[in-house]
């Protein structure tokens, strides 16, 4: 995979100096969808997708049922995302400079997001949701995602996924870092967005799954490069204490209960 991804570290660096190419972004959308991982193309230089088409654009409507999408369109974000080759070597080859998004759900991805973003941490009961934190607790330097999925972790006798070196593993340009892992059930595992009052994990800590999607490794942004860590390039099944906290943060569905 690396060889035809050009995703090996020196052929990451050249990616990163050179800025996309036809040879570097083709390439990582059609070995991802080789991979049954969908994907779906995103503004030049940005992280965002493509924009809808004119009229999609005006007028508010859902992806499904779009004709857009039947007709082979990129409109609708991760909602276009594709294994289908053609339109895979259409899109990339009439704009070599799109970047490539995954979209997570359908490629049975759970996707620890980490950010490093240095800010004053929320109140107490929104660093690790569900899992008091006391007054008694020194929390002097905590600052990003790092720290508080270290902590979780450390809380539950596990390694954090930020050091889990049997699984790929994707450094920001910011400073981040994106773990992946792949779900090992049909589980619709939910997206979330740091420790939001509804649903999530940990403060600084997005989840990527079902209903979001993923930069893909070697993408270039205006920021810089997704760049692997290491040499892994497998996501590694997600482990099963993670995937307890997750259900415990209320990142699956309600269980259905008959009328």
């Amino acid at each position: 995979m690396s060889a035809e991804l050009q995703f090996s570290r020196s052929d990451s660096r050249a990616v990163a100096g050179s800025g996309p190419s036809v040879a570097a972004c083709l390439a990582t959308a059609q070995v991802c969808a080789r991979r049954g991982w969908p994907v779906h193309p995103l503004s030049p230089g940005r992280k965002t997708p493509v924009a809808n088409c004119p009229k999609c654009r005006e007028s508010s409507h859902s992806p499904v049922g779009c004709p857009c999408l039947r007709a082979g369109r990129w409109c609708h974000s991760f909602h276009a995302a594709t294994l289908n080759q053609g339109r895979i070597q259409q899109w990339w080859g009439q704009h070599p400079d799109f970047g490539v998004g995954v979209s997570c759900g359908p490629a049975g991805l759970v996707v620890i997001d980490i950010d490093a973003h240095q800010s004053e941490p929320p109140a107490r009961d929104r660093i690790l949701p569900g899992i008091p934190i006391g007054d008694h607790i020194d929390l002097t330097g905590l600052a990003n995602g790092f720290h508080t999925l270290a902590v979780l972790a450390a809380l539950r006798g596990q390694q954090s996924p930020a050091e889990d070196a049997s699984t790929l593993r994707v450094r920001t340009p910011s400073g981040g870092l994106h773990v992946w892992y792949r779900a090992t059930d049909n589980r619709p595992w939910k997206s979330s967005a740091g420790s939001s009052p509804g649903r999530g994990l940990a403060w600084q800590v997005d989840i990527r799954a079902h209903g979001s999607y993923i930069i893909a490794p070697g993408t270039t942004t205006q920021a810089g490069t997704y760049m692997p860590v290491d040499d892994v390039r497998e996501p590694a099944a997600l482990p099963l204490w993670l995937a307890q906290e997750l259900d415990r943060t209320g990142h699956l569905p309600a269980p259905h209960i008959p009328a």
